[in-house]
This record gives structure tokens, sequence and C-alpha cells, in this order.
């Protein structure tokens, strides 16, 4: 699918909701880039995340070492959890959306710096990414800040587009 622009949909809970979960951001439409969490291999390609069947995201096998990857959810709830299995090996997995600070808290911490709330008000709803990330482009040329890219979690080579805009403005603007 290659560089994957266009919309990104954010679902949020805020805290005190109804049902009683904790405040959380979780991915509706997003794309994913696919990673090996084994031998961190990371192809140039991105699969669009749109929620799962009964916690199943899909997987693949990695093309460098074989492993078996396993993408899984909380039945279209956060976390996002690669896996790897390769027999003889222990298991190795890592969360998705802490690879794109795309969390409650990041979404805080980005709305403090741009001093805009970029999660809309009420119990539960859409998070506007496209919004969220022209806030953080405006408060880089309201300082006039020099645009920095942001350092990648170990293991990961590549994020698709726009998701990679925004790492690179949150590490910019220091948050």
């Amino acid at each position: 699918m290659g560089e994957t622009a266009g919309v990104i949909r954010l679902h949020f809970n805020r805290p005190g909701n109804r049902t009683g979960r904790q405040p959380s951001t979780w991915l509706l439409d997003v794309p994913i880039f696919t990673v090996c969490p084994n031998c961190a291999f990371t192809p140039h390609e991105a699969l669009r995340y749109v929620g799962s069947r009964y916690g199943y995201v899909g997987g693949f096998t990695c093309t460098q070492c074989r492993a078996k990857v396993s993408i899984t959810d909380g039945d279209c709830r956060p976390p996002v959890r690669f896996t790897a299995d390769t027999p003889g090996h222990p298991q190795v997995s890592f969360v998705y959306e802490d690879v794109y600070r795309l969390t409650w808290a990041d979404l805080e911490r980005a709305g403090a710096l741009t001093r805009t709330p970029l999660i809309p008000p009420g119990e539960k709803g859409y998070v506007d990414f496209d919004a969220a990330l022209r806030a953080l482009e405006v408060e880089i040329a309201r300082l006039d800040l020099p645009h920095e890219s942001a350092p990648l979690p170990e293991g990961v080579t590549w994020v698709p587009l726009p998701l990679r805009a925004w790492l690179d403005a949150l590490h910019t603007l220091g948050a």
C-alpha cells in the first residue's frame, strides 16, 4: 500500500465515562506499519488498521527471520500488540499505540503545548487527527523552531505518513 495518507480516526473515552474504562484513545482507521518484533525487519508498506475480529487484527510471516507475527487487540480496543513466535525462542512483542504516541497522555501533552484542546468535549467521540497535527505545526512555526526528526523506538525503522509528521512535531516541541 506504500505511504498511506488520508483520514486517521481516533476514538476516545474521557475519564469518568459511564463505561468505567480508563481514559483512552484508540486507533480506528489508521495506516500501520508491519514490523517483526523478533528481528525488527520493517517493510516499507503500510496496512490499514480498521479494527479486529474477536481481537485478531491479522498476521504475517517475516520475510527476514521467518517468525510468525500476530497482530491482536482487545476486540477493537487498545492496545494493538504485535507478537512474534519463533520456534525455540521466547515470544517477543510490543504495543503499537506507544510507537505512534497517540495515547491519551500524548494528546493532552500536545494540547497543552498548543493551548488547544485536541480531545473534544463529551464522554466519548473522535479526535480530529489532521487538526491536531496542524495545531502542532502552527506552534512550531509560531516559535520559529527548526523541524527535528524524532528518534524511533528500538526495532522500528519506518513509520508511514502522516504519523511520521506527528512524531517529528511532538519531538520538535519537546513533548
